[in-house]
């Protein structure tokens, strides 16, 4: 299986103009989050330069040994991303979780509004609230000219943001919401005015579009850690807009009868992407990593 450190083998990665999003140039890394904890030799995880007129979106999803991503939640309790994951003490989630927070050093970090609301204490930022400290990721991302913490960029089709959620409160942290017209007068209306607000018609593939040329144009993003769901994936996918796919899949087999409105991931071989590279979070672990690359996406 090849090495994970041959992530951006096969495509030209970025200049420091583009955001140098080539994670350093030393010694490779067979497991990728060795570069956490030995930040002198980043394994080079490299990203081509974006498209001249959006950002490089890359999706960061895991999915249970059967492809499950999600399902309709029971109540707070059902939580489908724990049950997928498996129990927090596995050095495989541990791992799955350190890569997740390096992503977030990439860039920008978006999520769909439903996530927001599920999860009432969370912020898109490489240490979340009762991790252990990651001051490194926070310098990796300074010394490239990065704030210190991504933006956080909120898929909003009705507004349905609620006010006092973190992502809008926590100093320091700017948001975006992508949002509709409808949208907008919601937000309003719940008296959320300091985000960056666009509004465009998502719900229309040239709406989403424009959306991603103003958040380029409008405010610089030239990467999103897109950390879904999968209908978000689904429709930027449609759009021609998502790039690529970090996957990390587990051993935990899901009873799709015991849920409703099970969600799967991408068939990637019938959408022709191309494996870019695979290996395992843990050298002696069972949790799987694939990155999966997109063709024939929006330039």
């Amino acid at each position: 299986m090849p090495s994970i450190s041959a992530i951006a083998s096969s495509s030209p990665s970025t200049s420091a103009r583009d955001g140098a999003a080539t994670l350093g140039r030393g010694r490779c890394h067979a497991n990728p989050v060795d570069a956490i904890s030995q930040p002198e030799r980043w394994a080079p995880l490299g990203f081509p330069a974006p498209p001249p007129d959006r950002p490089w979106i890359f999706g960061v999803v895991v999915v249970s040994a059967n492809g499950v991503v999600a399902w309709r939640r029971r109540d707070a309790r059902d939580d489908p991303v724990r049950e997928i994951l498996g129990d927090e003490t596995r050095l495989d989630r541990r791992a799955d979780r350190r890569l997740m927070r390096y992503l977030r050093t990439i860039g920008d970090v978006g999520i769909g509004a439903q996530t927001v609301r599920e999860q009432p204490t969370l912020i898109l930022s490489p240490q979340e609230p009762g991790d252990e400290r990651a001051p490194e990721l926070y310098a990796f991302r300074v010394a490239r000219g990065l704030s210190h913490h991504p933006r956080n960029i909120i898929y909003s089709l009705y507004g349905r943001v609620p006010p006092q959620h973190p992502m809008l409160t926590t100093p320091g942290l700017s948001t975006i919401i992508l949002t509709t017209p409808a949208g907008r007068a919601e937000l309003a209306r719940r008296g959320i005015r300091d985000a960056a607000v666009i509004v465009e018609p998502l719900l229309e593939s040239g709406g989403l579009a424009r959306a991603h040329t103003r958040l380029r144009a409008e405010h610089g993003v030239r990467y999103i850690a897109c950390e879904g769901g999968q209908t978000l994936f689904g429709a930027l996918r449609a759009a021609r807009l998502l790039d690529e796919v970090f996957l990390t899949t587990t051993d935990v087999v899901v009873d799709r009868a015991a849920h409703e409105g099970v969600l799967t991931t991408f068939d990637f071989a019938a959408e022709g992407a191309t494996l870019v590279a695979e290996g395992r979070l843990e050298p002696a672990g069972v949790y799987t990593f694939k990155r999966w690359r997109f063709g024939g996406t929006r330039r």
